[in-house]
């Protein structure tokens, strides 16, 4: 389901792109749904499998099903569908390392080493 719902996405784009450049007949709303809908459905595939097993606190448990309700919400603005699905998809990377950089309560604070190559 992951990996399908990561390909459905690019499937997706190719509908928007051809939907925009006038090749697709189809509605704006069926173009935007078919890049939302698979995102939607990988991000809650992605917290079914992985991170409920990884995640502390209910902050970090409800970053991915509430960016899927999000980006679905977002299929009907149809031309941004797109962009704003891209948008809360990155602002959903960028929270879930904020709030897994936090130290749990109760326990000293310890620097996070850089990654060196």
């Amino acid at each position: 389901m992951i990996f399908g719902s990561a390909a459905a996405i690019g499937s997706g784009i190719e509908v928007a792109v051809e939907e925009v450049i006038g090749k697709a007949h189809v509605p704006t709303t069926a173009a935007s749904a078919a890049v939302t809908v698979p995102a939607a459905v990988h991000l809650l595939t992605v917290r079914l499998v992985h991170a409920r097993h990884f995640k502390r606190d209910l902050a970090e448990q409800l970053a991915l099903p509430l960016a899927a309700v999000a980006i679905l919400g977002y299929t009907f603005t149809e031309e941004w569908a797109d962009l704003a699905a891209g948008l809360v998809a990155a602002a959903t990377v960028a929270v879930g390392v904020s709030l897994s950089r936090r130290t749990a309560p109760g326990l000293p604070a310890v620097a996070v080493p850089p990654n060196r190559m």
